[in-house]
């Protein structure tokens, strides 16, 4: 019986193993944490009083089958630490809580180790002043994560210390950055912080709001963010990149330059919000070198020779930003070939 291992539990890793299970494919399914989900298991609903399509509701269903289907064993707490390939198939070597676990007579790897959020990188800061009313969307997150399913409880309860009657998203913090090797953009920033900011006002109907973006970028399945969107959900909009970020007189003050008056501006807030670019992760240096892999100028994963030669495929993030849509989408394309690979071989 053909044995997969897939490196990864989150939402890429999990959509594989499903994928594969369903097909009667036995899958080793390795989480280097105490439990699957990635960071996506700490992700919010975005919805208001209509679906906003976050697609987080197509989440729970892949890891509640992950538990349940038998085909899937699940490692949770195991590391891979070393791997090697001899006759055909490959084993891995895993750091547990207890000991190393060596795992044999795996026939194809599937690497599903996602990504790292800037604020998780030693030069990943706003290269401002910390202020508690300066927060990462993923700070926000929290707080949407805790509002539950919006048919539950529709509200947000902002977990801060203070009461803004104003907020500021600022896009592209840690993407279309050189300095920080990200010169590429993350894709999912403007749809993620335009969902956030309609939550926002929902909640609050008199809060000031507005994004700063370079451009917008529409991915997956959101397909009403324009700027006429904005103006619609009042929601004002400024199309540069902030100069400079201040603080005074109670507020946080963002210096930018007006191009349509041609002459800079200050824009106050009580609230800023700065979005977090999608990073490569931690393992694919190790993973380049034990599975000969091409790392990227951005330091994502790619192919030297395709999985059908080397049996090592790539699913998620690991190779490149993407949103969950998109990401489960991917993941299961790479099951399926998998599957279309190991009915080529019965025949």
């Amino acid at each position: 019986m053909t044995r997969i291992g897939v490196i990864g539990g989150g939402i890429a890793g999990s959509s594989v193993a499903v994928e594969l299970a369903d097909a009667g494919i036995e899958v080793l399914l390795f989480e280097k944490s105490g439990e699957i989900g990635g960071q996506i298991k700490e992700f919010g609903c975005k919805a208001t009083d209509i679906c906003t399509r976050c697609n987080l509701c197509l989440v729970d269903s892949v890891f509640n089958q992950v538990r349940r289907d038998k085909s899937i064993k699940t490692k949770n707490n195991h590391k891979v630490i070393d791997a090697y390939k001899e006759d055909g198939l490959f084993t891995l070597y895993c750091d547990t809580d207890k000991r190393e676990e060596i795992y044999t007579n795996i026939d194809k790897i599937v690497l599903a180790t996602g990504y790292r959020r800037w604020s998780e990188l030693e030069t990943g800061t706003p290269e401002i002043f910390d202020d508690k009313r300066i927060i990462w969307s993923g700070e926000f997150e929290e707080m949407l994560f805790k509002r539950e399913d919006h048919l539950q409880k529709k509200d947000l309860d902002l977990d801060l210390d203070f009461e803004p009657e104003s907020a500021l998203f600022i896009q592209c913090n840690g993407s279309r950055s050189p300095q920080e090797k990200a010169a590429y953009c993350s894709r999912v920033c403007c749809g993620y912080n335009y969902r956030i900011a309609r939550v926002l006002r929902e909640s609050f109907p008199e809060m000031e709001l507005g994004i700063f973006f370079i451009d917008i970028q529409e991915a997956g399945f959101l397909t009403d963010l324009s700027f006429q969107r904005l103006n619609d959900e009042g929601i004002d909009y400024y199309n540069c990149k902030p100069l400079r970020i201040n603080k005074a007189a109670g507020k946080i003050e963002i210096a930018y330059e007006d191009q349509q008056e041609g002459k800079m501006a200050i824009a106050k807030t009580d609230l800023l919000v700065l979005s977090e670019g999608i990073h490569p992760g931690l393992e694919n240096e190790l993973w380049s070198k034990l599975f000969n892999l091409q790392l990227t100028d951005d330091g994502f994963l790619e192919e030297i020779v395709p999985g059908s030669e080397s049996d090592v495929y790539l699913a998620g993030t690991i190779s490149g930003p993407g949103d969950i849509a998109t990401t489960i989408s991917k993941s299961k394309a790479v099951a399926n070939q998998i599957i279309y690979q190991e009915k080529e071989v019965v025949v």
